[in-house]
């Protein structure tokens, strides 16, 4: 194990909860599990469809879990995300972040910047990974999710339906022909994990 305390932002999404898993499997101590729920729905920063449920999630994880309200507003909700963390950092004697970011440098350069003004490293393992191969990692890893919302025209079957090693190349090839981003970056479908080597929430 590495000797070093970690938070992780988790809204619930395949991402933020991949990048949780592949640092556990790095060796980290991941102490505490902070989401952020923007009220409002077109939030740059954070994941809005059922954050507030990433409880769930957790329940038999045995970690201490976090739950904080932002604004949603541009900027406004990095100087509240800022805040907030100051406070656990200094209760949880936190070294380090992770976060889920892929490509928006919008978000990982707030991150980034906040953790260099707490004085603790940002740890953004997915950051540039190629979004097809990470897609199928991310199943090949025991992960499935629901599909919780769809803003683009051609994929809306997958409108709360899972995605699993059954279904993931349909999903795929859907978003290829549709020309979406295949892992939702661009907001075309958001997530929610049900199922990962770290929880299942149906049995």
């Amino acid at each position: 194990m590495v000797f070093m305390k970690l938070a992780a932002i988790i809204s619930g999404g395949k991402d933020s909860w991949y990048a949780y898993y592949k640092m556990l499997k790095r060796g980290y101590e991941i102490a505490t599990i902070i989401t952020f729920i923007p009220k409002r729905k077109d939030s740059y920063m954070f994941h809005f469809p059922l954050a507030k449920n990433v409880s769930i999630q957790v329940k038999n994880l045995k970690i201490t879990h976090y739950v904080f309200e932002v604004s949603g507003e541009k900027e406004k909700e990095v100087k509240e995300m800022e805040e907030y963390l100051k406070k656990i950092v200094k209760i949880e004697e936190i070294r380090g972040l992770i976060s889920g970011a892929i490509k928006s440098n919008y978000q990982k350069n707030r991150i980034d910047n906040i953790c260099k003004e707490l004085k603790i490293k940002s740890f953004t393992p997915l950051w540039r990974n190629d979004e097809k191969i990470l897609l199928n990692e991310i199943i090949d890893s025991g992960f499935e999710f629901l599909v919780t919302q769809i803003c683009a025209e051609g994929i809306e079957k997958w409108k709360n339906k899972i995605i699993n090693k059954i279904n993931l190349n349909e999903f795929i090839r859907d978003l290829e022909k549709a020309r979406c981003n295949i892992g939702g970056e661009g907001g075309e479908y958001e997530t929610f994990v049900i199922r990962s080597p770290l929880f299942t929430i149906f049995n």
